[in-house]
């Protein structure tokens, strides 16, 4: 442990200062530079079962999680709906039990969430044809089967309390009631319908025909097609769309590319790549802070299908740009399931969904640095480049007091001591979980594991002061040089 004091050599401090200068900003992660802008890695979760999707409903701010069982598990099933509480971690609730095939009561996992209840709760697919409704603290699903063909596609739906859903040539808008599932209008589409967006307050639902590359408007109102298309660009079949109402762009994932339509010129806006070996997993918008964050997944086996590495991009939806705001994502591939994503109001906090790891991983904006408290050069009170380093006797100005910071004070001793923790044995910083650096939570406690002043290090155990420590050590520091020197000279 190194600890500079006063009395050393103009050697020594000058070493130490440069090196408080050089290191005291917070670090990402062993290999990132100082003052990354891009989202950090701070909680890995390992409570919710296998995760397929994931909704932070708009107004109770909580974040459902449907799942399905992990494999090689003992203990039971982990399969369900479960509430997280987004700032803690903490598992509010899970709700094991669903409307089975026959109406009898099972367990079975959340296969997809379609869409948010009012106040609190979502609407979620079980098994091939079942639609259930449950929120934070029920004790089980309600909702119901329906017969015939299997749903492929749901949304919830323009109308208050519905739900749209795709099975194979129809779209039909269904209600969902304690025990079972009500169909209440339908439409036949011109080829299979796939994957659906919804604009709640425009009324306005956007179809997906794969078969004929275009994108197909209904109407909530007569639920009929309105003659308004858009024909895709030429690519890979649409696997999923999500629509930003606020600038009328739908966002469609299509294998290795990921596409912007614009609703209002009805043609591609942007198109945005996938690194050798990812594909386009999941979109969520956020209208709050402009964004769009992206998960691109990876296949794994490298190097054939690729390096293992899955990829959280951030995309600004005013001007359509990469922000490069992003994180990587190891271990985050497509073998087991389709990841997801979801994102709280304004962005602050995101959460990636990992079935291949049965894993959800948190994600917290890039806090800005706070503001220097050193006079700036154009502040009247700050000294002028040209004058002098040190005071000389004929201005006035008082020597430093010995008392102050003399042969025996302690320079960092009013300033804030942080500890810089070396790497341990396998690479990663202290309290890293051995990917990304994140922390584990496995069922409380804050997910805001990353604290002011944590600084990177090459090995050495080194106390450092943080941002004010390293103010107080800069000046006095340089104040006790120049006492040394004075009394040199008297």
């Amino acid at each position: 442990m190194l600890r500079p004091r006063a009395a050393g050599a103009l050697v020594g401090i000058t070493a130490v200062v440069l090196t408080a200068v050089v290191v005291s900003t917070p670090a990402v992660g062993a290999d990132d530079q100082p003052g990354t802008k891009g989202y950090e890695q701070t909680a890995r979760l390992t409570t919710v079962g296998k995760p397929l999707d994931l909704l932070v409903h708009p107004e109770s701010g909580k974040l459902y999680v449907g799942s399905d069982a992990v494999a090689g598990t003992t203990g039971g099933s982990l399969a369900g709906v479960y509430v997280v509480d987004p700032a803690s971690g903490n598992v509010l609730n899970w709700v094991k039990t669903s409307p089975g095939s026959t109406g009898a009561p099972a367990q079975l996992p959340g296969k997809r969430l379609v869409g948010p209840l009012p106040g609190d709760g979502v609407h979620y697919l079980v098994g091939l044809r079942g639609i259930a409704a449950v929120k934070d603290g029920d004790a089980a699903g309600r909702g119901g089967w329906l017969t015939g063909t299997t749903i492929t596609q749901a949304k919830a739906g323009a109308k208050a309390g519905t739900v749209v859903v795709v099975r194979g040539t129809k779209l039909e808008e269904v209600t969902v009631g304690e025990t079972s599932v009500t169909v209440e209008r339908s439409l036949t589409l011109p080829a299979a319908g796939g994957p659906l967006a919804v604009d709640t307050a425009a009324g306005q639902i956007w179809v997906t025909d794969n078969t004929d590359s275009l994108l197909l408007r209904v109407g909530s109102a007569d639920f009929t097609p309105d003659g308004k298309e858009i024909p895709l660009a030429a690519g890979a079949a649409v696997s999923f769309l999500e629509w930003d109402t606020e600038h009328g762009v739908l966002w469609a994932g299509r294998g290795t590319v990921l596409e912007a339509y614009d609703i209002a010129t009805g043609k591609l806006a942007a198109s945005f790549d996938a690194k050798p070996g990812d594909t386009i997993a999941d979109v969520a918008v956020d209208p709050h802070s402009d964004r769009a964050f992206a998960v691109w997944q990876d296949w794994g086996n490298p190097p054939e299908e690729g390096d293992g590495v899955g990829q959280l991009a951030v995309y600004d939806t005013a001007t359509l740009k990469d922000l490069d705001m992003g994180a990587e994502l190891p271990g985050v591939n497509g073998q087991l399931g389709s990841s997801s994503v979801a994102v709280t109001p304004g962005g602050d906090s995101v959460f990636v969904a990992s079935p291949s790891e049965a894993s959800l991983t948190v994600f917290r904006a890039p806090v800005p640095p706070p503001p220097s408290e050193s006079p700036s050069p154009s502040d009247p009170g700050s000294p002028s480049p040209s004058d002098p380093a040190s005071p000389s006797p004929s201005d006035g100005t008082s020597e430093p007091s010995p008392g102050d910071s003399g042969p025996d004070a302690d320079p960092t001793g009013s300033g804030t001591i942080v500890p810089v923790d070396g790497p341990t044995a396998d690479g990663d910083s202290a309290g890293g979980t051995g990917s990304g650096g994140a922390r584990t939570t496995t069922g409380g406690g804050s997910l805001d594991t990353t604290g002011d002043g944590s600084l990177a290090s090459t090995g050495t155990d080194v106390l450092l002061p943080a941002a004010a420590g390293t103010a107080a050590l800069l000046a006095a520091g340089t104040a006790a040089v120049l006492w040394r020197r004075r009394r040199a000279t008297t």
